[in-house]
């Protein structure tokens, strides 16, 4: 039995949790406590409510003033701690006051995510996810053709396994010394953000280690119908090609050995897609010029000397054209500004890498000129049209062909390394 099928009651909403004990936490002490409850009406929300019985109102909002003098201090928060009838400790994380009524003093606030501590988790030591994929989920569209299936990648064993009746997916992995617990919860859904271009997050996930687990229940983005950000473009039928892309990003993410807690570049970059998903065509457009850069800087650092030696020669050229225009007859300002204007044009650059990667068929030339023509025009503040147009939509499409080649060759390189 997996720890989290004790769990599964807060797939559904709304629910309530009634607390005999809720405390406010400042940074060094309590500063107030009382009955209050929990409520989460949708899957999307969470929030609570208290009246405080006992601390110290002056304490309270003195923490409040000081957070608003040290609004970037995210420690500066308070801190919901809460107790029901049952015993179960509850963890609220990080909030601020949204409203006080006084006569008698009440407080409400959000949440982002709920925290328990279970005793009687399983045995193994692994990590899960549960997902709540109703018909219109990216993942029970492929899911729906696979009920079950397992991945032996990363000296762990990752199972997906699917229950229609209940409307989720599950993913567990065992623990290993590449997918290590604290950070694999957050590795192993990175990659269906990639692949599907959406914020594709677990309601509820586990970290099981030594017969007990720590559970997080989480808000859940909704998830919009756009998908031209997603990464996997292929049929939802062809599970093969699904599993094999999941893998390979897992493993691209998992060993880069980040550390700190932020999602991979590449994750990041398909993040923003998501975002502007249904935003005005300029804001797409910007955001696929800049994500565009993005991955080719990101890039860049893979690729050896032989591959630049192009841009290279342009450098030399550059600095040799320069220095000829300095020598010229005429006003030294002007000189000066040329031969710095062709200056500019020297060293690294985004447009070098493009090109290198054109050279070798790792970009189309269609892309390539989309990039040229998109990118200049959006970056220097002229407006795309804000209506669907032949000519303009075949270069958003093109930009979004470039993000994707652009992201397999990173995949590939990072893999090969």
């Amino acid at each position: 039995m997996a720890t989290l099928d004790r769990w599964r009651s807060f797939l559904e909403t709304p629910k309530t949790i009634s607390l005999v004990h809720a405390e406010l936490r400042g940074r060094h002490s309590s500063l107030l406590a009382g009955p209050g409850e929990i409520r989460m009406t949708s899957l999307q929300d969470f929030s609570y409510s208290m009246t405080p019985a006992t601390g110290d109102v002056f304490a309270f909002f003195r923490a409040i003033e000081h957070k608003r003098q040290n609004s970037y201090d995210g420690t500066a928060r308070f801190r919901l701690f809460g107790r029901d009838a049952d015993g179960i400790e509850w963890g609220g994380g990080w909030t601020m006051p949204r409203k006080i009524d006084f006569k008698p003093l009440s407080v409400e606030g959000r949440l982002t995510a709920l925290d328990i501590t279970d005793p009687l988790a399983t045995a193994a030591d692994s990590t899960e996810l549960l997902f709540y994929t109703d018909h219109l989920h990216p993942l029970a569209r492929v899911m729906g053709r696979q009920k079950q299936k397992r991945l032996e990648i990363l000296g762990s064993v990752i199972e997906f396994n699917c229950d229609r009746a209940s409307k989720t997916v599950s993913i567990t992995a065992s623990h290993s010394s590449q997918l290590r617990p604290t950070y694999t919860e957050r590795w192993l859904s990175q990659p269906l953000r990639i692949m599907f271009g959406q914020p594709v997050q677990p309601r509820l996930f586990a970290r099981n280690k030594g017969n007990e687990a720590i559970i997080w229940i989480t808000s859940v983005p909704r998830l919009e119908m756009a998908s031209w950000s997603a990464f996997w473009t292929d049929d939802p039928s062809n599970t093969d090609s699904f599993f094999d892309c999941y893998s390979q990003l897992l493993t691209m993410i998992a060993t880069a050995g980040d550390i700190t807690g932020e999602a991979h570049p590449i994750t990041r970059f398909y993040d923003e897609l998501s975002q502007v998903a249904n935003a005005s065509r300029w804001v797409m457009a910007l955001t696929l010029a800049g994500c565009s850069e993005g991955l080719a800087k990101l890039l860049r650092p893979k690729m050896n000397a032989s591959e630049l030696k192009d841009e290279a020669q342009w450098a030399k050229d550059a600095e040799d054209l320069a220095c000829k225009i300095e020598k010229l007859d005429g006003l030294t300002e002007l000189k000066n500004r040329a031969a710095k204007a062709v200056r500019q044009i020297k060293g690294t650059s985004t447009a070098g890498t493009l090109k290198a990667l054109h050279k070798r068929s790792t970009i189309t030339s269609d892309q390539f000129a989309a990039f040229n023509g998109i990118r200049n025009k959006v970056m220097h503040g002229d407006f795309v049209s804000p209506y669907s147009n032949e000519n303009e939509d075949n270069q958003l499409l093109h930009l979004i062909g470039l993000m994707h080649a652009l992201t397999r060759e990173f995949l590939n390189r990072a893999l090969t390394k």
